[in-house]
């Protein structure tokens, strides 16, 4: 077996690889036919987005979604009286703000809060504590809410991780959308593939396989009192509503099948544009002639005509 790699970039891999075995299954359009380049460019271009939408969006929209959903229940809960605290410590802090933004500097440049920012800052951190005060009321149920409704997110998107409109928004210069526009029907088969991919496979186990060379270290420090399996678990609660991780994971199954993935996408990429992958000048050219083919401008040109 050969020696794994240090600490590979799982979220790349793992897209990398879903969106090889959908190009497996789909093929590749005839007129484009004869170019392993062409097909690393592609690959590359759409597991960049689906990391974008299937990765960092849903990160954000889940952690946004539980901020707004604990202030809901804060301000139902609440009623007046919070909407009041909320107020007066908004106004507070705009004061402060501002205050602070007229103070002067010291001969090191550091920013003297003395009087009146002193002052109004002493009565900003007044009104954030009586903020929390009536926050902490409801917390236990603001909390509950917000887990519920990131359990009902992840479920929705387990449920169908590439639905309808994904690749909607792709930037309409870049090669996704040329494909999407000049071989509809094998871009439909692709998706279709795509979409089959992913209710096999999880890329967000890639959060889990960047956290554990951490976890493995943190479990070697002398004196630590849990095993990394403990270790292992309370990471997945602290992040189970950013992430979706509301069951159990047995992770080195997980980190075993991410080795053989990783080996599958340097293989495939070796095979088909050697040098893709670690050459930059390589990378430019495949990236060149895929856009060329499509006729369209490469990211390359766009950026250089840009600059100039």
């Amino acid at each position: 077996m050969k020696p794994r790699p240090a600490e590979p970039y799982w979220p790349k891999v793992l897209t990398d690889w879903c969106v090889i075995q959908a190009l497996g299954k789909a093929g590749w359009p005839e007129r484009l036919r004869g170019s392993g380049g062409s097909k690393a460019a592609f690959v590359a271009e759409v597991s960049r987005y689906l990391k974008f939408r299937g990765l960092d969006l849903r990160e954000l929209e889940a952690e946004n979604l539980v901020l707004t959903t604990i202030e809901s229940v804060y301000a139902v809960a609440g009623g007046s009286s919070y909407f009041a605290a909320k107020q007066k410590t908004e106004a507070a802090q705009s004061e402060y703000l501002s205050a602070l933004g007229r103070s002067t500097r010291d001969s090191v440049g550091v920013l003297q809060i003395i009087g009146e920012p002193k002052r109004l800052q002493a009565q900003f951190r007044s009104r954030q504590r009586d903020l929390d005060a009536c926050r902490r009321q409801f917390a236990n149920i603001a909390r509950s809410a917000a887990h519920q409704a990131a359990m009902t997110y992840w479920e929705r998107v387990a449920a169908c991780r590439l639905p309808e409109g994904f690749f909607a928004h792709v930037p309409e210069d870049g090669a996704i959308a040329a494909m999407r526009a000049r071989f509809d029907i094998w871009w439909a088969l692709f998706l279709q593939s795509l979409r089959s991919v992913l209710r096999e496979t999880n890329p967000a186990y890639a959060h889990l396989l960047q956290a554990l060379p951490h976890l493995r270290a943190d479990a070697a420090r002398p004196g630590q009192k849990f095993v990394l399996t403990a270790l292992v678990q309370e990471w997945r609660e602290a992040n189970a509503e950013r992430f979706g991780f509301f069951k159990d994971i047995h992770f080195p199954v997980v980190e075993q099948r991410a080795f053989v993935k990783y080996r599958d996408v340097q293989n495939w990429f070796d095979h088909h544009a050697p040098g893709y992958q670690h050459d930059a000048a390589a990378r430019a050219t495949a990236t060149e002639a895929f856009y060329d083919a499509l006729g369209r401008v490469p990211p390359q040109r766009q950026q250089a005509y840009w600059n100039n």
